[in-house]
């Protein structure tokens, strides 16, 4: 008996999930700031050169993000091509008004680049190598090493105040391994867009925006599906 229960209860759960979706088709939603924010509608447009924006909006709150394609694919946020990848979010109410994007600031360092130079003469670092260059200090990386060039490296401190694209040194060696700060921690992101089959997009998303006093807004578990084009 026990048995026949827990398959009506799975039965009853994916029809319920089914409902769901049936009737949240276009959805978007994600967790603002930890609690469940959802728009009341969305819609895709694409413009001359091929990129594509979502603007998803409630009666008070918009979020809005950019990709410099409308294809399958991942668009990394924060970054020095701001122009062509961002998110943005604005909220006015009677009592509030702001806006918070993904724009170039400064902070501690984020997500890092692959290393444009794995320099000369260096020995591994387990425990995190020192870093010069760029906008800020403090940024040390664990390396690994293959002789003498270093082939990999792991954040081990974010330090303070740095900007999307410096270029930053290892510290060792030949003082000549190199990679570059893609974002930074209040201003990071990426929109991976999953199917558009049909002219309708699916996805997902996630972004840290700024606002000018430096507060910042998280959206996280954020997905798209099925958004059509609008006018």
């Amino acid at each position: 008996m026990k048995k026949v229960f827990s398959i009506l209860a799975v039965v009853m759960l994916f029809t319920a999930c089914e409902q769901n979706i049936q009737t949240n088709t276009p959805a978007f939603q994600a967790k603002l700031d930890g609690t469940l924010w959802r728009a009341k509608d969305a819609k895709v447009t694409i413009d001359g050169a091929g990129g594509m924006t979502i603007t998803a909006f409630t009666s008070a709150q918009t979020v809005i993000m950019k990709t410099r394609a409308a294809a399958v694919g991942t668009y990394v946020l924060g970054t020095t091509d701001y122009a062509s990848n961002h998110a943005s979010y604005d909220i006015a109410t009677a009592a509030l008004e702001d806006f918070y994007d993904t724009s170039v600031v400064v902070g501690p360092a984020y997500k890092l680049s692959a290393l444009t130079s794995g320099g000369t003469g260096y020995v591994e670092s387990p425990a995190g190598a020192q870093t010069t260059g760029g906008s800020g200090s403090g940024l040390r990386v664990a390396t690994e090493v293959t002789s003498g060039a270093v082939t990999k490296i792991t954040m081990v401190s974010r330090g303070l105040g740095y900007k999307a694209g410096d270029i930053i040194t290892i510290v060792g060696g030949g003082n000549n391994a190199k990679f570059k700060v893609v974002n930074v921690q209040s201003s990071n992101g990426e929109v991976v867009i999953t199917d558009t089959a049909g002219g309708l997009y699916s996805g997902t998303f996630k972004f840290n925006a700024v606002n000018e006093e430096g507060e910042v807004v998280t959206f996280s578990e954020g997905y798209f599906f099925k958004i059509p084009l609008g006018l």
